[in-house]
């Protein structure tokens, strides 16, 4: 377990370290295994390259502004329907969870629309990502997926192929990938900044911008925790050496939190300045030869969300999260319709 700030960015842009491969792409099938090895995110190489520059030339078309425009309309239309969830036991004012009903749903609805989902259909695209999701991220057990499970999510893979228009196969892939971050990753996100905002008394927080507080978010409580590399040759890592065929886990929270490089590590704050010295304050997005190419999409989507849902306010301070060998999403997040404009939660600040 590698867990120093500087450890991690060198070994993430060391090009003798490479992502741990998944069997490739087979011809004829296009399913979830299919999928796996068809996605930039398991691939090396010229092979990552490619796929790549494919998923950075979606983007590229897409405003980042636009996208945020639209998840924050889309949230407040969610958090303005007169059915919000309501847990047993509860009473007074509407509760919503805002993992169910904003934070999967909606950057997958707006990110969808933007690469080719018609909006009739939208709703067709979140439940097709949610089944891949499931299936597609490492599970924490060694344990093999249960058959029906990638059943559903080989079937959701053709969904999504037809709400695409059945298009060529480097585009499925490629938007499949994006619209699953958008959906783990971006959800996690969306959720452990709100669990955060939440906990946080209204002077730290009042007259930040939703990025700010995403930004330190990323820092202080990122959704991907852990990610892996295999070395492709004889190397060191963290001045250890480390043999052809290891694989090394990069503990990005941890690094994260590296008192060499961050002020105050465990404390959160949306003003903080520090970090690395060529500019890289947190390792949320990756960096080095692989960064996330959605990094931009992701806050934006992100940003949308967290300011729809302003000022409304945390039910229990009790969180669960999924069960995830490498991300920390929450379960559940329950937050209730606010009285009045401000937060009026008990003062936790000194515990997050």
């Amino acid at each position: 377990m590698i867990t120093r700030h500087a450890d991690v960015r060198a070994v993430l842009s060391d090009p003798r370290f490479e992502v741990p491969a998944v069997a490739p792409a087979t011809d004829g099938t296009h399913g979830m295994a299919w999928l796996r090895g068809a996605v930039s995110r398991f691939s090396n190489g010229a092979e990552h390259a490619r796929r790549r520059s494919h998923a950075v030339g979606l983007l590229s078309a897409i405003d980042v502004a636009t996208l945020r425009g639209d998840a924050f309309d889309l949230a407040s239309a969610e958090l303005a329907s007169p059915e919000p969830s309501t847990p047993s036991g509860s009473s007074g004012p509407e509760v919503v969870d805002v993992m169910a009903r904003l934070a999967r749903r909606v950057p997958v609805r707006v990110l969808a629309t933007h690469l080719g989902v018609t909006p009739e259909r939208r709703e067709d695209a979140v439940g097709a990502v949610i089944t891949m999701a499931a299936a597609y991220h490492p599970r924490p057990d060694p344990a093999p997926p249960a058959p029906e499970s990638e059943e559903q999510a080989d079937r959701a893979v053709a969904v999504l192929a037809d709400l695409l228009g059945c298009p060529d196969l480097e585009r499925l892939a490629a938007v499949a990938a994006l619209l699953i971050q958008a959906c783990d990753a971006t959800a996690g996100l969306i959720g452990n900044a709100l669990n955060l905002l939440t906990r946080l008394p209204h002077a730290a927080i009042a007259d930040r911008p939703a990025e700010a507080i995403l930004l330190e978010t990323l820092r202080h409580d990122p959704p991907v925790r852990l990610t892996r590399r295999v070395a492709v040759s004889d190397t060191t890592a963290g001045g250890v050496a480390v043999p052809v065929g290891t694989v090394v886990v990069l503990d990005l929270a941890t690094a994260n939190r590296d008192p060499g490089v961050f002020h105050d590590p465990h404390r959160f704050d949306p003003d903080r300045r520090d970090g690395s010295e060529d500019g890289c304050p947190h390792l949320g997005f990756g960096a080095g030869v692989r960064p996330c190419p959605g990094d931009a999409a992701a806050v934006a989507l992100a940003a949308g969300v967290v300011d729809a849902a302003a000022g409304w306010m945390l039910v229990k301070s009790e969180i669960h999260y999924e069960p995830s060998a490498n991300l920390r999403v929450p379960a559940r997040l329950d937050l209730r319709r606010p009285d009045s404009g401000k937060n009026q939660l008990t003062d936790l600040h000194d515990q997050v």
